[in-house]
């Protein structure tokens, strides 16, 4: 009888310690890392290829839901605008950057993600598709 309580003493600390929950990676932790970085932006406005250009991403630290999309609309590298992070979609709600109002929606899959936004400058409205890959 000592034996078998001296073994479960011995061996209960061990299991509870295989049990204990493992830290996840950042990665899994935080949906918008997988959003972060320098990006290559392939640009349609009303489904006519516009171009190439850079964007970087970053966490927004004022908002841990957000994060902030450099170069949107290729208005160069100040023209930020924030954008909100649920699993794998952004939301922007309009936000005027350089005169330019935009607004949209977007969606993570595989290595890439596409954001499909509205550009208005006060008298024209255009559709964007953004394709986002590194």
């Amino acid at each position: 009888m000592r034996f078998t309580r001296f073994f479960i003493a011995l061996l209960l600390p061990l299991a509870m310690v295989s049990c204990a929950e493992e830290d996840l990676p950042e990665e899994e932790t935080d949906p918008r890392i997988k959003f972060t970085g320098n990006w290559t932006v392939s640009e349609e406005t009303a489904g006519v290829a516009s171009g190439t250009y850079p964007s970087t991403i970053i966490l927004d630290t004022a908002n841990t839901t957000q994060i902030v999309i450099g170069n949107i609309f290729n208005l160069g590298s100040t023209a930020k605008i924030k954008s909100l992070v649920a699993g794998n979609t952004l939301d922007i709600s309009a936000q005027t950057i350089a005169g330019i109002s935009i607004a949209g929606t977007g969606t993570f899959a595989g290595n890439s993600f596409v954001l499909n936004y509205t550009a208005n400058d006060g008298s024209t409205t255009e559709s964007v598709k953004a394709t986002y890959s590194k």
